[in-house]
């Protein structure tokens, strides 16, 4: 062979940069593929999807849900007047579920069922994201042990952003992991979209940038020519937070405000917060021996991006409420590294034989049985520390109240919340409207502006109630209260409290968990 043909074939050997030609080749043996491997990404979805169904209409909504309920019903100019208020953090899950709900309507079930979705899918990111970084029976496990998580279930059923902030951390992995196997501007960009979204969903999410940073470096030390990767990086994530600084300017006025109250975490809530953030002991406990087990990989840059990836958020925003102004450090605010926990336990069971990973499994599936059972009880949404048990209030069973209500209604009854004198936030009056069957509608007799007319999420009280019942003059009122122990009229300001008493005699007095229900009758 000369030298001109050996140069020729040295040519034709040559690897060719990727062009459109070779992209749509990729696409058709891609769909070549057969439907088994679909399957590492659709079981965990379909079981995720599964649960987040499950008894989705039992739990009685809480007040967090109430909130969302009572912004996502208004039309969208109100609604984004009140987010230059108060809750910016959630506007745009506001804004996606106001137009659901336009289309299917507010049931519990409707309500919920976006976030079960979003859970599904963050399902579905969790296990591509394993399997690109263990394999594809890793990632098939991760998906599973991911729809096993107590937490996945609970907050796939809430109606408030953390099930989309738990997708977009998820989907943001995924497409980190494909930015760096092919480093070009379009996966960047897809990045940076990721990015932007899981701020506008959470902004305290974005502490998994420093995660995701590590994950770049390991990367790039094993592939030092290519210069690309971490500059790519770094532009698309400065791109997304960018695209973030409206919300961040607005967040910066009202968090003093909506998390004021969450206290600065001590040394020990860095081991005690994980069962919180798994909603279930033995779920932690399983998930950290998976996680062990990972270690005897041979991917070591791998387990050591996930473990990063898992713990890192966590223990960066310890430290950051420790000196920042409010604290943010809340297990259901962390719920984001849940996909990275999901991986890196998926690549520990995956290390031991086919047989052994389906024992562990079903293992997993026996020992968290009482934990799902739980979150999905009729009052478990106001257990939101669980399992750890919530002391400072008895969580309100609105549907109960509501049924009280309407099996003892007459036309022309009219209503007065009690909660109103100093926490408007546990929105009885939103929570037993809404349980009333359609056909009733009680006027409330104490209520003055509107949380719409406001620009803020609760109304306020009439400033002259004795003016509006002397003009109704209802036969009979609901007074129905945030229970305070006894005596209904306890829970109004004693001068609107005085007005009701001066014209209505007490009838019936009824007690559900956490609300009271008190019919009054015109003297």
């Amino acid at each position: 062979m000369t030298r001109t043909d050996h140069a020729a074939r040295t040519e034709t050997e040559r690897p060719r940069p990727p062009g459109p030609r070779s992209s749509a080749l990729r696409a058709r043996r891609a769909l070549r593929q057969p439907p088994a491997a679909a399957l590492v990404w659709l079981l965990p979805a379909l079981a995720t999807l599964g649960a987040g169904l499950y008894r989705i209409s039992t739990p009685v909504l809480w007040h967090d849900e109430l909130a969302t309920l009572t912004v996502v019903r208004r039309p969208v100019d109100a609604l984004l007047a009140m987010l230059q208020n108060v809750d910016a953090v959630h506007g745009a899950y506001y804004l996606l579920l106001h137009y659901w709900i336009g289309l299917f309507g507010d049931s519990p079930a409707m309500l919920r069922l976006p976030t079960v979705l979003a859970m599904a899918a963050s399902a579905a990111c969790a296990a591509l994201a394993g399997k690109r970084m263990f394999g594809a029976r890793a990632g098939l496990t991760a998906g599973l042990l991911f729809a096993l998580i107590p937490s996945v279930t609970r907050y796939a059923q809430e109606a408030r952003s953390y099930a989309f902030v738990v997708l977009v951390a998820a989907a943001a992995l995924l497409l980190l992991l494909r930015a760096l196997e092919r480093p070009g501007p379009v996966r960047w960009l897809c990045y940076a979209v990721a990015v932007a979204a899981a701020g506008y969903f959470h902004l305290v999410s974005l502490v998994f940038l420093g995660a995701h940073a590590v994950g770049v470096v390991l990367h790039w030390r094993k592939e030092r020519s290519q210069w690309r990767i971490p500059v790519g990086f770094a532009l698309a994530a400065g791109l997304g937070v960018a695209c973030t600084y409206p919300l961040i300017k607005l967040g910066e006025g009202q968090a003093g405000r909506q998390i004021g109250w969450i206290a600065k975490p001590q040394l020990s809530d860095l081991t005690g917060v994980w069962p919180q953030i798994f909603s279930s002991t033995p779920m932690a406990a399983l998930l950290f021996l998976a996680a062990a087990l990972a270690w005897g990989s041979d991917r070591r840059r791998s387990v050591l991006f996930a473990t990063v990836a898992a713990l890192l958020p966590v223990v960066a925003l310890w430290a950051i409420s420790q000196w920042a102004d409010v604290s943010y450090f809340m297990p259901k605010y962390l719920f984001f590294v849940l996909p990275a926990w999901a991986v890196l336990a998926g690549a520990g069971l995956a290390l031991v034989r086919v047989r052994g990973t389906l024992a562990a499994l079903l293992a997993v599936v026996v020992m968290v049985v009482p934990d799902h059972a739980a979150v999905h009880g009729p009052l478990s949404h106001g257990a939101y520390t669980y399992p750890e048990p919530v002391t400072w209030f008895t969580p309100l069973d609105y549907r109960a109240a509501a049924d009280i209500v309407a099996a003892g209604y007459e036309p022309g009854d009219a209503a007065a919340y009690g909660q109103q004198q100093f926490s408007p936030w546990w929105g009885v009056d939103t929570g037993v409207a809404y349980y009333l069957p359609s056909r009733i509608h009680l006027r409330d007799m104490l209520t003055g502006q509107s949380g719409e007319e406001l620009e803020d999420l609760w109304p306020t009280l009439s400033p002259d109630p004795a003016k509006t019942l002397d003009a109704v003059a209802p036969p009979r009122i609901w007074l129905v209260s945030k229970d305070d122990g006894g005596d209904p009229f306890t829970t109004l300001p004693p001068p609107y409290a005085k007005v009701l008493q001066d014209r209505y005699v007490q009838k019936s007095y009824r007690q559900v968990p956490g609300i009271s229900v008190a019919l009054l009758v015109h003297r």
